[in-house]
């Protein structure tokens, strides 16, 4: 292969001989008969900006898919938002470690068929350089991933005037409020698609130690002003529900108490259990 490089002017990405050679090698089929010269030409002229993007955007997910969906940011806790990071990291890590092995092992095969000769050799070696390559552009979506969860854990952390050192207990005493919050969220998808409450939300709420008939109530006089306000052309925005989940905790935030009590237990889980650090002040 000669070392002929193709270069973005934009981003200055280069594609490398081995992703080019795809351009013409794996379109050379004496057996197509559906797909004319044209046609191949036509693509083959346009597969070197698909290397360009897919080193650029590989990753199958984006950024802000990533921030409002597959993250679940629209959780309330931010002690739960950071776990959602740590688990994204780890995914990322998990995956990136085991690619360092495959390639690592990649690179040992590779040089083994450098050292023969014949044509089945160099087929062999020029398939696992392009599989190497493969690898390669996925590791380095991974990196640019695993930055982009820790950006989002440190804004998440300072927007929240969260302490550097938090600990589980701080994790678990945000859950509760988590929980109301994320119940009260389903009873309105409920009303809002069914006009009635579902049963998992009904149960959500008794685990809670929430009565089904006063938080059923309470979603349906939600939705009655906002269905007043919207008639009366006032503006409605999300912020309105976002107050309305907050009024919830605030008038549900100790009935949980209720539901541990009838179980027999003292408090969620066990404190002394919990892992050690420094929590932030209350």
């Amino acid at each position: 292969m000669s070392n002929i490089e193709l270069k973005d002017k934009n981003t200055n990405l280069t594609i490398s001989e081995i992703e080019k050679q795809d351009c013409i090698d794996l379109f050379e089929n004496p057996y197509l008969t559906t797909v004319n010269p044209e046609m191949l030409k036509t693509i083959k002229d346009r597969l070197p900006e698909f290397h360009r993007v897919k080193l650029i955007i590989g990753h199958s997910t984006s950024q802000t898919s990533y921030s409002l969906q597959t993250m679940n940011m629209i959780s309330d806790s931010p002690y739960s938002r950071l776990k959602q990071c740590m688990a994204q990291i780890s995914k990322k890590l998990a995956g990136l470690r085991e690619a360092h092995f495959k390639m690592e092992r990649l690179k040992l095969y590779i040089a083994d068929l450098k050292t023969k000769s014949g044509k089945s050799y160099e087929i062999a070696l020029a398939d696992k350089e392009t599989e190497a390559m493969m690898i390669q552009t996925s590791m380095e979506n991974s990196i640019r991933e695993i930055g982009m969860f820790q950006d989002m854990y440190d804004q998440i952390k300072l927007n929240n005037n969260i302490p550097d050192n938090w600990s589980e207990k701080d994790y678990e005493q945000s859950e509760i409020e988590n929980m109301i919050r994320s119940s009260f969220r389903i009873a309105i998808q409920d009303v809002s698609n069914y006009d009635r409450v579902s049963r998992a939300a009904v149960e959500y709420w008794e685990q809670l130690g929430i009565h089904p008939q006063v938080g059923t109530k309470y979603v349906f006089e939600y939705m009655r002003q906002i269905n007043e306000m919207i008639e009366s052309g006032e503006e409605v925005t999300i912020v309105n529900m976002y107050n309305f989940l907050d009024k919830m905790v605030e008038r549900f935030k100790d009935e949980y108490k209720i539901a541990l009590k009838r179980m027999g237990l003292n408090e969620i889980g066990s404190e002394r259990f919990m892992a050690e650090g420094q929590t932030k002040p209350r």
